[in-house]
């Protein structure tokens, strides 16, 4: 199966180099889930079962995603309010309740932008 990420001009420009690390991390989160529901490494040539290693490096590439979403989601919830966005709306799309939506709204926007965040609000610098 191959999967296509469109990205426009746009999108791409202001991502450079992160948009391509964002597809290998997700690459990496289908081989180990692939891993893990067949118990093959698909892979490598005649789809052993994954090795210590093999395992240690879907962990690796793994590990490095939830900080960033987490960056991304948070800077969604900012500017979501910032555009005085409803807490109704906030709660409906994050699939919690009002009070959490609103505990985390506040949690968020009480305090400045941390580097995740800031990571996922920054243009790369052009060299």
């Amino acid at each position: 199966m191959e999967i296509t990420i469109t990205l426009t001009a746009l999108e791409a420009e202001a991502m450079g180099d992160d948009a391509t690390l964002m597809a290998e991390i997700f690459d990496s989160c289908l081989w180990a889930m692939g891993m893990l529901r067949t118990g093959r490494n698909s892979r490598d040539s005649g789809t052993p079962p994954p090795t210590p290693g093999d395992w240690a490096a879907a962990l690796r590439g793994l590990d490095r995603l939830p900080t960033r979403l987490q960056g991304i989601r948070n800077g969604l919830i900012r500017a979501h309010t910032a555009a005085d966005g409803t807490l109704e709306r906030l709660a409906a799309v994050m699939n919690i309740s009002r009070p959490a939506a609103r505990h985390r709204r506040r949690r968020i926007t009480s305090h400045a932008p941390n580097s995740w965040e800031q990571w996922a609000r920054t243009r790369p610098s052009r060299a």
